[in-house]
């Protein structure tokens, strides 16, 4: 084993899947970074499943799950949240937690202390960063197969779903026929409560942190106008709003990268 490999090898990534997903959305990459010996975890988020097998949890369950799992890992970990998922790793990393060397968001929510991703929303008090605050901003991107019903829907026992349509439109639009259809089938509902509950903490504050956007990415970018004014690493990868899903090779080898640097 080379230096290089060694050093990564030291390093624990923990990958936080994002809304309606599931740890299948990891899989790949998580192949990837294990073939590489690096120490991959992928938690699994109690706000998402099947209502009727369980009841599901809420946002802070979430970031609990993720908390959990970094309590059992030493430092150095790579937390990675996607979409959701960068709102509850900045909670379950927040204090911050010892164990965490650095954050990376892809094509992520990155909310500050208070805010909810209802904030955002419509009727929501809470504007995202502008060229203001980031001139690179990238706007939402829309083309014009993308379905007029944009939001979720209501689903089983009080929660809310994506539709296969707006799925392969929104979330999987770089992808494959083949690659969208099988993705936007392995959907699961999701407890509509996480969307207006606040973060308690912010990770991001203490903890340095990577915000990497798709250059394909039809959803609105949520992130705090605060987040940018820590000056994060900014990447913008050829990929929608996925991916970790739709180029699993590019999320790898970046995250291999980061696992790297914080190594050394």
């Amino acid at each position: 084993m080379t230096a290089s490999a060694q050093a990564k090898a030291s390093v624990s990534v923990v990958l936080v899947h994002g809304g309606f997903l599931g740890p299948w959305s990891w899989a790949d990459v998580a192949a990837k970074l294990t073939e590489n010996a690096i120490t991959t975890v992928v938690p699994e988020l109690p706000s998402m499943g099947d209502p009727q097998e369980r009841a599901l949890g809420d946002f802070y369950a979430d970031a609990a799950a993720v908390r959990n799992v970094l309590d059992e890992l030493d430092y150095p970990v790579l937390l990675c949240g996607h979409s959701y998922g960068g709102a509850v790793v900045t909670e379950a990393a927040g204090g911050p937690h010892p164990s965490v060397a650095h954050l990376v968001y892809l094509t992520a929510a990155v909310l500050d202390a208070g805010e909810s991703m209802a904030s955002f929303g419509p009727g929501g008090d809470a504007e995202p960063a502008s060229a203001a605050s980031d001139p690179d901003a990238a706007r939402t991107r829309r083309g014009p197969e993308r379905p007029a019903a944009e939001g979720p829907v209501p689903g089983p026992a009080g929660t809310i779903v994506l539709e296969p349509d707006q799925a392969a439109a929104a979330l999987f639009n770089d992808c494959t026929e083949e690659r969208a259809r099988q993705g936007s089938s392995s959907l699961r509902p999701m407890n509509p409560a996480v969307g207006a509950q606040p973060l308690t903490r912010a990770a991001w504050r203490d903890i340095a942190a990577t915000f990497v956007r798709g250059s394909q990415d039809r959803m609105p970018e949520i992130v705090t106008p605060a987040f940018f004014d820590r000056r994060p690493e900014v990447i913008t990868l050829p990929a929608g709003h996925c991916p970790n899903w739709s180029r699993p090779d590019l999320v790898a080898e970046l995250l291999m990268g980061q696992a790297e640097k914080i190594a050394t």
